[in-house]
């Protein structure tokens, strides 16, 4: 009995051993499809992905050879936007040259003929004349200054002198047109004497342009304030009026080139300009590392126009 026992042990064992030699021959065969399932898998969303990038590397390169075409229509586009400007350019010199000569004559004979003993109707008739000149001869000058500021030719001839003393000169005059006009000029006390490196005849340019547009837009009765202050190291000059305001969206706009607000329902006025006064100040501002801007409440509640430039003592 007991060889008996002794001989069933080792063939227990033997069953034993055989069946986990059969599971793990079956684990390995059931880990060895999940990774080949797994393998395929992978390959397949590689391949998925390598062939969208086929395709993006595709679509890229022919975007790449639009846009350079489209590159060379713009070249050619900027060549001859350049060629139009410089002919636009040579037509507005030669046309401010070509008209300076013949305004002046008829301005200076209308002139002569208003000093002679004339009927009352010919001396309005002339002074109408004079007028009209006049208005001319401050467009011609306008013209001329928009073809050397586009040609990159307006110089600014920089010189020290006091600040002040440029707007004493200029006042007086424009004390005048207000009063023609009935509106009531008012000048804030100046700063002591505060110098200032730039072109003397240009900034009194910017600054008489501010002051005529705040009489000319300020009805009859009412007040244009003129102030100055420093403001650490800039001079700032501020001209406030009564007159219609600026919209908004106009506030950018007004220093466009022939700009006109379109809020300004007056035709009259509408034609006693022609939008470059404020183009041609901004360009002298800036030439003078300054800054020029305007504010408004809103419409019929007035404006004020600023400019500031560099000071020294």
């Amino acid at each position: 009995m007991e060889i008996l026992v002794i001989a069933l042990i080792p063939l227990s064992f033997l069953l034993l051993g055989a069946g986990f030699l059969v599971v793990a021959q079956v684990s390995g065969f059931v880990q060895s499809a999940f990774f080949n399932q797994r393998h395929n898998f992978s390959n397949m969303v590689i391949q998925q992905y390598m062939e969208r990038i086929t395709l993006a590397q595709g679509q890229l390169y022919q975007r790449k050879q639009e846009l350079e075409v489209m590159s060379g229509k713009l070249s050619l586009s900027n060549q001859e936007l350049g060629r139009l400007n410089d002919m636009k350019s040579k037509f507005l010199s030669m046309v401010v040259h070509d008209v300076r000569t013949p305004l002046a004559s008829i301005k200076g004979f209308s002139e002569l003929l208003v000093k002679k003993n004339l009927g009352e109707r010919e001396a309005g008739y002339l002074k109408n004349i004079v007028s009209s000149t006049e208005q001319l001869g401050r467009l011609i000058s306008d013209l001329t200054d928009l073809a050397m500021i586009e040609a990159g030719k307006l110089k600014m001839e920089k010189m020290i002198f006091n600040f002040p003393d440029l707007a004493k000169d200029i006042l007086p005059g424009l004390s005048i047109n207000a009063q023609n006009k009935g509106v009531e000029l008012v000048v804030h006390d100046f700063p002591d004497g505060v110098l200032v490196d730039g072109d003397k005849f240009r900034l009194s340019q910017v600054f008489m342009n501010l002051v005529n547009n705040a009489i000319k837009f300020t009805p009859a009765g009412k007040r244009v304030e003129v102030s100055f202050r420093r403001e650490g190291k800039y001079m700032n000059t501020s001209v406030k009026d009564s007159g219609i305001g600026i919209h908004p969206s106009e506030t950018r706009k007004i220093f466009e080139k022939f700009y006109q607000a379109r809020h300004q329902k007056d035709e009259k006025l509408r034609k006693q300009g022609w939008g470059l006064g404020l183009c041609i100040a901004q360009e002298v501002v800036r030439a003078h590392k300054g800054d020029i801007g305007a504010a408004s409440p809103g419409l019929g509640k007035g404006s004020t126009f600023w400019f500031k430039i560099p000071a020294g003592v």
